[in-house]
């Protein structure tokens, strides 16, 4: 999630005849909800193309189930793709733990118009490291020692 972004949370009710344990075993829920998950997969995937379409900023939707308590038993968050392939190439989505100090920067980058979001910040980082001239010393060297690994 970034600063300013929805994420819409989709929320179904267990039977009340299913949750009566009050400490389920999570395997167990997964392998109980599977057959209400092949059952509404269709239209969930309409629903999330739906919204791309009408909201593209949305990037993503949490999908959970909660019992007649209001206890969540299960559940997950979902990145909605919209099937766009970037424009030099093909993106590998990353997920990435920033301490507070990397985030600050990260969210500076977004503040000061170098980036729309998160992942745009980190690549424009990413990019200015490869421009420096230490960055193509270290593959070189890189090079080497994967040369000399495979020499033995």
């Amino acid at each position: 999630m970034e600063p300013g972004q929805l994420m819409p949370r989709l929320v179904f009710k267990d039977p009340a005849d299913r949750a009566k344990d009050p400490h389920p075993d999570p395997l167990k829920v997964a392998k109980a909800h599977r057959p209400f998950k092949l059952a509404v997969a269709p239209a969930l995937n309409q629903f999330r193309s739906d919204l791309l379409e009408r909201w593209p900023e949305i990037r993503y939707i949490e999908v959970m189930h909660e019992d007649d308590n209001g206890q969540r038993t299960a559940g997950n968050v979902q990145l909605v793709e919209d099937g766009r392939e970037a424009v030099d190439g093909e993106i590998t989505h990353v997920m990435v733990r920033l301490q507070t100090p990397e985030l600050e920067t990260v969210d500076t980058l977004i503040a000061a118009g170098i980036a729309n979001n998160r992942a745009e910040a980190i690549r424009w980082a990413l990019t200015r490291i490869r421009e420096r001239p230490a960055y193509e010393q270290l593959r070189e060297h890189t090079r080497d020692i994967d040369r000399l690994k495979s020499e033995f």
